[in-house]
This record gives structure tokens, sequence and C-alpha cells, in this order.
């Protein structure tokens, strides 16, 4: 376990190259920069000896919930027939166009 694991685990911070979390009053520094690594301190070394599985929850308000609405439809079965029927009876109405010369050279009619 590293000091940055170490951190998360206990709901630490890391400020101004210090890892450290917070025991009541009192913060505990776990570790420090040392040029581009961070290293434990005694502290540090001693508290991830003494970690094995437990974790510290975070302080804060818990994340709520996000609330999802569902929107049903109700059908009805009739209306579903007529809507249908004035489909079909639409369709049935259009035109379709007869084809020109330039039209059917386009689709490759001869």
């Amino acid at each position: 376990m590293d000091v940055y694991e170490l951190v998360e685990k206990l709901g630490g911070e890391i400020v101004r190259g210090k890892a450290r979390i917070r025991q009541g009053n009192d913060y505990i520094v776990l570790g420090f920069l040392n040029g581009d690594n961070m290293v434990f301190t005694e502290e540090g070394r001693q508290m991830a000896a003494e970690q094995g599985g437990e974790t510290k929850t975070k302080r804060g308000r818990p994340a709520k919930a996000a609330v999802v609405e569902s929107e049903q439809q109700v059908v009805d079965p009739v209306l579903a027939e007529v809507e249908a029927a004035m489909a079909a009876e639409q369709a049935a109405d259009e035109e379709v166009p007869f084809p020109t010369a330039e039209s059917a050279f386009e689709q490759g009619l001869t």
C-alpha cells in the first residue's frame, strides 16, 4: 500500500505536499513529497500496518439518489385502430408521379 491508497482509504487529503488525515481536532501527517515521490512518515507506516480491511467513511452528506419518472402512455385499442385506418387511407390517396424521361434515366430504366 502506498501513501495515496492509505489517504483514500482513511478519507484524508493531500495539502501543500503533505498527505494528512484528521483525527479529532488534530491532523496526522501520513506522508510528504520528496521530489516526485510521496514518502511515508513514521505515523504513516504505523497506520498502513494497522489498516487491514477496515475503511473509514468519508465525512459529509451522502449523495442524493436521482429521481427518475417514467411516463407510461395508455393506448386505447379502439383509438389505435382508427389511427391505423386513417394512416392507410392517407397512403392510398397519395398520387404516385408518372416517371419522366430524366427520372427514368436516373433510375436506370429505359
